[in-house]
């Protein structure tokens, strides 16, 4: 008897991808062919129900619908920004950004809509791969934009201006919920933060299954547009600001009211440099209290003190100069 959804057989995934290519089914319709196809009379709707919730490739829909991940990317568009210049490349080094993507890749090849297909890197490496010339030329920073659209993946660069930053906010609101509640139940980041990719890949789908248009039209790369959210539960710098912490006597407080435009910018510095976003503001703050010119001209704080005013002397009286006289004339 199967005891949990893990001891399902290791190629039910690759049927139950292959059965929904044709759109959403019912649990019991596919446990029934999956039974069929791979012989295992155990494998019941319960049980596909239980590995479909754990699973990155298959989602779960409110109306009691299994799909693919791939479904609910039709028609979106997911931005990155590259690491190195993709002239001449066939691989694209990718973050989580590019999550979805890279996750349905892990499945099945992903067509292209010019021909061929991409493909995870052999290695494990978080890269996709496809054939010559599939990527367009982008120099190193620049943006690029995946679209998933009627079945296969279209690439174009992206200049940063075509991305506004106005739906940023929106986006970080729908996944960031989601986040919080696969974290709740997973427990992500509690002990592994090789967690962190499953986990967030779920939450893109319930976000996309929330707003079907989250991504029509293209935002920035979710890895900054979702930088706050993913540092508040990342080990990645743990090691970096426990140092800081130890270093001395610190402070904690939160900040109210901060611009929108602001915390992303902050964030996306952040990131750029390699440090957490907590370690980035008190970077800041401390270049502009004690390395600004008008900061060395403040002098010592002592000299801001307040001191008890002093006794002055009394003024000095000066004597009139005598006018001269007629008598006093040499004449």
């Amino acid at each position: 008897m199967l005891d949990d959804a893990e001891s399902l057989p290791f190629s039910w995934s690759t049927s139950a991808l292959r059965l929904l290519r044709s759109g959403p089914a019912d649990p019991e319709w596919l446990a029934r062919c999956l039974a069929n196809e791979l012989g295992d009379a155990r494998i019941t709707a319960q049980r596909v129900c239980a590995a479909i919730d754990s699973s990155t490739l298959l989602v779960g829909r409110p109306d009691g619908l299994a799909c693919r991940f791939l479904d609910l990317l039709e028609g979106q568009t997911l931005t990155h920004r590259v690491t190195a210049s993709t002239t001449d490349r066939r691989d694209l080094w990718t973050d989580l950004s590019l999550l979805p993507f890279q996750v349905c890749a892990e499945g099945e090849p992903l067509p292209l809509a010019g021909g061929g297909e991409v493909t995870r890197g052999t290695f494990a490496h978080d890269a996709l791969v496809g054939p010559e010339g599939w990527l367009p030329d982008v120099p190193r920073g620049g943006l690029i934009a995946l679209t998933w659209e009627d079945g296969a993946l279209r690439i174009s660069a992206c200049p940063d201006s075509g991305v506004p930053v106005a739906r940023d906010a929106e986006v970080r609101g729908i996944v960031g919920r989601h986040v919080r509640e696969q974290r709740w139940w997973s427990g992500w980041g509690s002990e592994d933060e090789l967690d962190r990719r499953p986990e967030l890949a779920r939450a893109l789908a319930h976000a996309l299954l929330e707003d079907p248009q989250l991504f029509t039209d293209p935002v920035g790369p979710l890895d900054e547009v979702l930088h706050g959210i993913l540092a508040e539960y990342s080990r990645q710098h743990l090691v970096e600001d426990t140092a800081a912490w130890e270093a001395g006597e610190v402070v904690s407080f939160s900040v109210a009211g901060m611009p929108e435009a602001l915390y992303g910018e902050l964030s996306r510095r952040a990131t750029k440099f390699g440090m957490s976003f907590d370690r980035f503001v008190v970077a800041t703050l401390g270049h502009t209290a004690w390395r600004t010119p008008f900061a060395e001209n403040l002098g010592p704080w002592e000299d801001w003190t307040p001191r008890e005013p002093q006794a002055s002397a009394p003024p000095t009286v000066l004597r009139p100069v005598p006018t001269p006289t007629d008598h006093d004339s040499t004449g």
